[in-house]
């Protein structure tokens, strides 16, 4: 038995594949039904290195939604991201065909029609086409022609491409667990039609979605997307620096988003972490100071990649809304002082609920979902779906799970829990975060609960850290 009435949107990243499942809801808007958020191995920098690895932590994504819905998902929408997608703007024209000159709808589809037939460079497939303001005897740009006269009609076109051994890496690992990829979308125009609102496209604003392997652009203006690409750069590198330092690598990523800031004076100096080392006696201490400064560093060239991303493009001095911030490292603290600061516009950080119900807001409460909620709002209004099934998959063999024994019976992974980490308990002073997720006005007297605190229970606490002041002893 099929149901056609869900849209399955899967974001496999560099750091975390998310898979969202929705259903069409009222006024063209989404319900957002359940999310799956699970660590992805197998891709690097947003491309698919390793089919088989990211098979399986689509698979595994995928089958908690399954679970959640009581369903079997055998088609789904795609998100890609990676330095391989460019933007490249093609001028045309075609002749009106009306005899008094005026022009009808059927002019500006065959105009737009006559992309489709445009040749991408070799190895590469036009994945978008993206008409700017049309323009009427190449004198008169307006947004919408219909209705006027003249001889000929032409735009300049946003013609998006993607490099075709990476997108069929991607169909392959989709293959490899019975799932057919509907339609493919590049994470850039998902994620910033999630978060952005239509005054903030008129005025003109950069979208950055700050992932862990890439860092995803996208810029509006007079309502139109202008410009859509990906830095190859993301919080990964804040990683590999935080290693450096001798931290082991199952600890870093805990120690960077539960810790870190990305404004070293916003931290106590003089507070450490310990952090356990290699057997149950040894221990590396890291303090915040040094940590804030590693993560300043990183993002300081993320944030100059931006403004040099938004400077080629031609929309610097441009963008009146400023940036909007979305994505898993978003969540880091002070990023969007320390964005602000070092581009001279106003930030603000966005979760990707714009699209979605009132009834299910909570669920997209997440900068994490923004591609996946995103390609949702997309297919919902395009009206499509996908077809899931009623029957149950059968268990997937896991490969490669080292250290992870599966129980034969029931295909479930047995995992051993580890200690929990202690709550930071951290407060600074600025509120400006706290937009984020519209809490109301803090009584006086009363602790301001910030954004991290809120979102820090989406985080399993797995890690066995101490915190050091000058009254402490371990």
């Amino acid at each position: 038995m099929e149901n056609n009435n869900y849209i399955i949107a899967i974001d496999l990243g560099t750091s975390n594949v998310v898979v969202a499942a929705g259903t069409p809801g009222p006024a063209g808007r989404i319900n957002v039904e359940a999310v799956s958020v699970r660590e992805s191995k197998g891709v690097v920098r947003g491309e698919v290195k390793n089919v088989e690895q990211a098979a399986q932590s689509i698979r595994e994504a995928v089958g908690e939604i399954e679970e959640k819905l009581g369903i079997t998902v055998q088609e789904a929408f795609m998100g890609i991201s990676g330095s391989h997608i460019k933007c490249a703007k093609h001028p045309y024209y075609v002749y009106v065909q009306g005899a008094d000159g005026e022009i009808f709808e059927e002019d500006v589809k065959r105009l737009n029609d006559s992309m489709k037939g445009v040749q991408a460079p070799d190895g590469y497939s036009l994945m978008h086409i993206i008409p700017q303001h049309y323009l009427v005897d190449d004198e008169e740009e307006v947004a919408d022609p219909v209705g006027m006269f003249g001889k000929t009609l032409g735009s300049t076109f946003n013609l998006i491409i993607g490099e075709n051994t990476i997108m069929t890496r991607l169909e392959k690992a989709l293959q490899k667990i019975d799932i057919r990829q509907k339609k493919l979308y590049i994470n850039p125009l998902a994620a910033a039609d999630a978060v952005t609102f239509p005054d903030e496209k008129e005025l003109g604003v950069a979208v950055v979605d700050l992932g862990a392997g890439t860092t995803d652009l996208c810029i509006y203006q007079d309502g139109i997307v202008r410009y859509a690409g990906v830095i190859p750069l993301g919080s990964d590198s804040i990683n590999k620096d935080i290693r450096s330092y001798g931290i082991m690598e199952r600890y870093v990523e805990e120690l960077k988003v539960k810790y870190g800031c990305a404004v070293p004076s916003a931290v106590d100096g003089e507070k450490l972490v310990k952090v356990p080392g290699r057997t149950p006696h040894d221990h590396k201490e890291i303090s915040f100071r040094n940590l804030a400064s590693i993560i300043e560093a990183r993002m300081l060239d993320i944030a100059d990649y931006i403004v040099e991303e938004i400077k080629a493009a031609g929309y610097e001095g441009k963008l009146a809304a400023g940036i909007i911030i979305t994505g898993g490292s978003a969540m880091l603290r002070e990023v969007k002082t320390l964005i602000s600061e070092r581009t001279g516009l106003d930030v603000r950080i966005a979760v990707p609920d714009i699209h979605v119900s009132d009834d299910t807001k909570e669920a997209a409460a997440d900068t994490r979902l923004a591609a996946a909620v995103g390609i949702l709002g997309l297919a919902v209004r395009e009206g499509r779906t996908v077809a899931v099934g009623t029957a149950k998959r059968p268990p997937v063999k896991k490969a490669g799970q080292a250290g992870r024994p599966q129980d034969e019976l029931s295909g479930q992974v047995k995992t051993t829990p580890r200690q929990t980490l202690p709550d930071p308990g951290f407060e600074y002073g600025a509120g400006d975060r706290d937009d984020l997720l519209k809490e109301d006005t803090p009584q006086e007297g009363n602790r301001r609960k910030g954004l991290f605190a809120k979102l820090k229970e989406k985080f399993e606490k797995t890690f066995d850290f101490d915190v050091l002041d000058d009254d402490n002893t371990i």
